[in-house]
């Protein structure tokens, strides 16, 4: 037997599927503008930028014997080194005690930590000039341990022969450097 449908059969089918259909679409719209506000809040963003410029400190330690006269001696092999006046240690005699002043500037943009002197004498690291059995000795005094930035210090270089010192010593020629290092 066949069976046929009737037009009230058909009648409620038809509001199903178009039910079916409306829902279909609706959820779909949905998922639409779902994903449309998600894109929209992307949207919705502020930033803040910083910008700058970095420097690096300056190390420049500056030595004179005038306090005026200012050099950047930083290296005995270019030549390139304060001189102490040619006269402040000749003649020397027996029981000689002669001192010279050095000034020192920091020169840089940050406080440097200063080091004991450095003493080279006769092209070696030792306190005696004219080697032998009795030479003349130098020593430094000084500086200040911390130089600020900008500031300026003093050392004194002393030149000291002995009261007895022999004749075996006259006419001699020595060396004397003194070397003072700052570090940041």
């Amino acid at each position: 037997m066949i069976q046929r449908t009737t037009g009230a059969s058909q009648q409620g089918e038809e509001p199903r599927r178009r039910a079916g259909v409306f829902l279909r679409f609706g959820l779909a719209g949905i998922a639409v503008l779902g994903i449309g506000a998600a894109a929209t809040s992307a949207a919705w963003t502020d930033q803040a930028w910083f910008a700058g410029n970095a420097t690096s400190v300056t190390v420049d330690l500056q030595g004179s014997t005038d306090g005026r006269t200012w050099a950047d001696a930083d290296t005995s092999a270019a030549g390139v080194v304060v001189q102490v006046p040619a006269a402040a240690f000749d003649d020397l005699n027996q029981g000689a005690d002669v001192t010279v002043t050095l000034h020192l500037r920091n020169a840089g943009t940050v406080p440097l930590t200063l080091g004991a002197a450095d003493v080279v004498t006769d092209r070696h690291r030792s306190t005696s000039i004219f080697a032998g059995t009795t030479p003349a000795t130098a020593t430094v005094a000084g500086p200040v341990p911390t130089l600020a930035a900008g500031a300026t210090t003093t050392a004194t270089l002393r030149v000291v022969t002995p009261r007895d010192w022999p004749a075996t010593y006259q006419g001699r020629t020595g060396t004397l450097a003194v070397t003072f290092t700052g570090q940041s």
